[in-house]
């Protein structure tokens, strides 16, 4: 008698949106254009015109689902605010409302979003799609966004935060002059976001895994 044994083998695949290349060019030049701008015009203005374009630019795109992750951003940058309102007084006239200023909260709202589109790009990349992998995927892009922003608005485009400048930066970027409790709240701002999103189940919109069993005989 012959006997048939039937292995299942998972294979998983990836499925990428039609445009991933494109995006990932458009997506990087709007950020890149966004800092810049930051420079040439009201900086408020600025922030706040990049997060509400981002919604057209989403429809636009096809990508109506990461409207949940600018949610999360917005969310968690509300939160930090209402913490931290006090500790922000500027040396430009920014705008203000119901006493927290919108130079920040929309400046961390944006960026916290567009670090996540970045590097949804790159998410495919780890062999294992464990959340600690990937935690540590989105910090890498992260902390150097996070440092490089900071350092080229303090130091190239005069946006000082006057309400914390007797306090030291950072070594070497000298940037983020504030408290070492705020300092260590701007590292962590990040993974509570993306944590949040892992969280609350938030779809990568630029490929989804497509697991399928392959049957073999033996």
């Amino acid at each position: 008698m012959i006997q048939s044994k039937v292995n299942l083998k998972k294979e998983i695949k990836y499925e990428f949106h039609k445009w991933k290349k494109q995006l990932l060019i458009a997506d990087k030049l709007i950020t890149a254009l966004i800092i810049l701008f930051l420079g040439l015009f009201s900086p408020d203005y600025v922030v706040i015109a990049a997060f509400f374009l981002v919604i057209p630019y989403l429809i636009l795109t096809q990508r109506k689902i990461l409207f949940y992750h600018l949610m999360v951003s917005s969310a968690v940058a509300l939160v930090w605010m209402f913490i931290a309102k006090n500790e922000y007084m500027y040396n430009q006239d920014f705008l203000t409302l119901a006493g927290i200023n919108l130079f920040p909260l929309f400046a961390w709202a944006t960026g916290l979003f567009a670090i996540y589109v970045i590097y949804s790009h790159y998410e495919h990349i780890l062999n294992e799609q464990g959340f600690v992998r990937k935690l540590l995927l989105f910090i890498a892009f992260y902390f150097p966004f996070l440092i490089g922003t900071e350092t080229i608005a303090y130091h190239l485009f005069n946006i000082h935060n006057i309400a914390a400048a007797a306090y030291r930066g950072l070594p070497i970027c000298d940037c983020i002059h504030a408290p070492r409790w705020m300092q260590a709240a701007y590292f962590a701002i990040g993974p509570i976001f993306f944590s949040v999103c892992h969280i609350l189940k938030l779809e990568n919109p630029h490929f989804r895994i497509v697991k399928k069993a392959k049957h073999k005989k033996q």
